[in-house]
Order: structure tokens, then C-alpha cells, then sequence
């Protein structure tokens, strides 16, 4: 396939508009409108909390909210000609969407695309290699230009989004698998203040989390749950790519047909909850071999690893400390094997492993 007929196959959207989002107390949804051509179809992407988390008149919640829902799109930047955020963004914000879109792309060029991948169907599915400056990339765009009162804009000034936490208070990003449930049950043992946050989508991937959301809920009242759409919002994009097999529910795979920014959509879709909380880290249970660099035909990239990575921990971590936010986001497991996990876990806290099922 030549590069010209490259961009032609994969994108398929003319433009890709996000938001603006509409909040309440304890909810936020946001559109997405998707444009191929003279049809048009609109999707709604929603998050909804179990207590009050929004003032929807304080601007640095309609700035929170604007880049809760903005992380699903950075999926589809390889696959969209134009993609437009309608909301309230300041120049940190901007800086990391756009550094994130462009090598989310480069992942999912090399990860889903020029790798075998089940999901695939037609020219695309042929693909193997590629220039790496002509894969297409989407022109990425704000509606809203900067304030001109920059103390309104939280990182752009003064910030107004102060993250008044305390380190003691930790977030653990919960999943019902081992590597969360250890880094619950270390945490406790040291003597912190431990959150275990559970993010719901609505789809049967929740079904590997509900026995250990059950089990932690009845003895920690700290336990939380924050549901998503963000699978249907998925599948609903998936149907609008003609390269993927339209039965691609159907096909046995433990990989995502194309996405591979899903951590940063349950990490923002808790933010809410730790502000409120004042927790000042969010922890994340990933082991050592989730981290590397790799090279394919001069095209950089993480091995499709990279929201899973110590590298993406840091991206976060400067993220929030551009926004003047006191908050850290790491792993404790990064120097673990999976079966040395899931031997401590048996081991040191013979009570978490039978709420283990992911």
C-alpha cells in the first residue's frame, strides 16, 4: 500500500468534535460527535460518581471535567483528519492532550496496525510497513482560546484548582487483579491511609472487579466506585472504522481491536474523587516488565505498554505538578515479577486472595 493510500484507509473521520461537557454534582457526560463525509453520528461519553464531586459554576471543575472526557478520543488521532476540543483547556493541559495524541498514534501505528492483529479486515489488515512521517495524524484543535484573565485558567496562572491533599492518603486504582489488591494490602500494613477506587464500566469487564469491589466494600468504607460508559463509547466508535470486522465482538482476543490509551480514562474519571478525598497519590499496580523502549523501522515506542509503564508515571506526575496540583502517581510493584505478586499476595495477605479474579 503506498503512504497515499495509507491515509486514505485509515482516515476515515473528517473530524472528530469532543464536548463541550455538561456537569452536575455528581456526574459529568460529554458528546462526541463523530464527521465521516455527509453523515454524522453523535455518542455520549458519561461518568457518574456516587457522592457530590462538581460545583458546576467553578471553573476549575468545567476545566476538570473538560480533560476527564478528552482522553478517549486520543485513540483515534491516527484515524481522524481533525480533532476538535470544545471546553475550558489551559496550556498544560493543550501541551499534554497533544503530546499524548501523537505518540498514542505512533503506538497503535506499530502495535495494531503493522503488527498482525485479528481485528483487521481489507487493505489495512495487509499493512506492514510505513514511512514513519507519512502516517496521517489528526490536526489537533481547541475552540476556546486562552482567557485573557489567566488567573481563571488553572496552570496558566495563579492556579484556583488547588489540590489541598495530604501524602498520607493514597489511591489505589482497583481492578479485582492481584497487582491492585497487593498494593491495597502493602499500603494498609505501612500504616497509610488507603482509598481502594474502583472504576465501573458499564460492560461485563466490570464482572472481574465485582467480587473484589464486594469484598472491600464491606470492610472498607473508604472503598469507591465511579461508573463509566466509556466501553460502549468505545464499540461505538469501533463501528465507525471500516478496516475492523464489523463481528469484532466476537473474535477471541485479549487485546483492544485498536485502542491503547485506557489507563489515563479510569485515572482522570477518579481525579474528582481525590480532590474531594484530599488524597495527595494515586497508585497503580504494575510490575517491572511493563516498561520499555523499543524501536520499529525508526518509529518509537513503548510495545504498546506505555500507559502501563513507569514512563507514563512520570508523565502524569509532571502533568499534575504543571497544574499546581500535590498529587504523585506511581507503582510499588515495579520491581516484581507477576508470580512473585501473586506469591506475596497469597502469602502476606492470605485474606485479599479470594477477592482475586482478574
Amino acid at each position: 500500500m503506498t503512504d497515499a493510500g495509507l491515509v486514505e484507509q485509515l482516515a476515515v473521520i473528517d473530524r472528530l468534535e469532543v464536548g463541550p461537557p455538561v456537569l452536575e454534582p455528581d456526574r459529568v457526560s460529554c458528546p462526541y460527535r463523530v464527521v465521516q463525509g455527509d453523515k454524522e453520528t453523535s455518542l455520549t461519553l458519561m461518568y457518574r460518581y456516587q457522592e457530590p464531586v462538581f460545583d458546576p459554576e467553578e471553573t476549575a471543575c468545567r476545566n476538570l471535567a473538560a480533560m476527564i472526557t478528552a482522553q478517549v478520543a486520543l485513540n483515534y488521532t491516527l484515524f481522524s483528519k481533525e480533532l476538535v476540543f470544545h471546553g475550558l483547556f489551559d496550556s498544560t493541559d493543550r501541551r499534554f492532550l497533544q503530546d499524548m495524541a501523537e505518540n498514542t498514534a505512533r503506538e497503535i501505528l506499530v502495535k495494531k496496525l503493522l503488527e498482525p492483529n485479528p481485528f483487521l479486515t481489507g487493505p489495512v489488515a495487509s499493512l506492514r510497513e510505513t514511512d514513519p512521517e507519512m502516517y496521517p495524524r489528526a490536526v489537533v484543535r481547541f475552540s476556546e482560546g486562552p482567557s485573557d484573565d489567566k488567573s481563571t485558567i488553572p496552570g496558566d496562572g495563579p492556579s484556583t484548582f488547588a489540590w489541598l491533599s495530604n501524602q498520607n492518603r493514597h489511591a489505589v486504582l482497583s481492578s479485582g487483579g492481584k497487582d491492585s489488591l497487593l498494593s491495597y494490602g502493602l499500603l494498609r500494613e505501612m500504616g497509610f491511609d488507603v482509598h481502594p477506587v474502583f472504576i465501573n464500566e458499564s460492560g461485563k469487564h466490570w464482572f472481574t472487579a465485582l467480587n473484589a469491589y464486594r469484598g472491600l466494600k464491606d470492610r472498607d468504607p473508604r472503598t469507591a466506585r465511579v461508573w463509566t460508559n466509556s466501553d460502549r463509547l468505545f464499540s461505538g466508535m469501533l463501528r465507525l472504522l471500516p478496516f475492523i470486522r464489523p463481528n469484532f465482538q466476537r473474535v477471541r482476543s485479549d487485546e483492544y481491536p485498536v485502542r491503547l490509551w485506557t489507563v489515563a480514562v479510569f485515572i482522570f474519571g477518579a481525579l474528582p474523587l481525590l480532590r474531594k478525598r484530599g488524597i495527595g497519590r494515586v497508585v497503580i499496580g504494575n510490575e517491572h516488565d511493563t516498561s520499555t523502549r523499543l524501536s520499529h523501522k525508526g518509529i518509537p515506542h513503548y510495545n504498546g505498554l506505555f500507559d502501563q509503564s513507569i514512563f507514563f508515571d512520570h508523565a502524569l506526575t509532571r502533568y499534575f505538578k504543571g497544574k499546581k496540583w500535590n498529587l504523585f502517581q506511581f507503582s510499588l510493584l515495579r520491581t516484581m515479577s507477576e508470580m512473585l505478586i501473586e506469591k506475596t499476595l497469597m502469602e502476606r495477605y492470605p485474606e485479599l486472595l479470594p477477592l482475586q479474579v482478574s
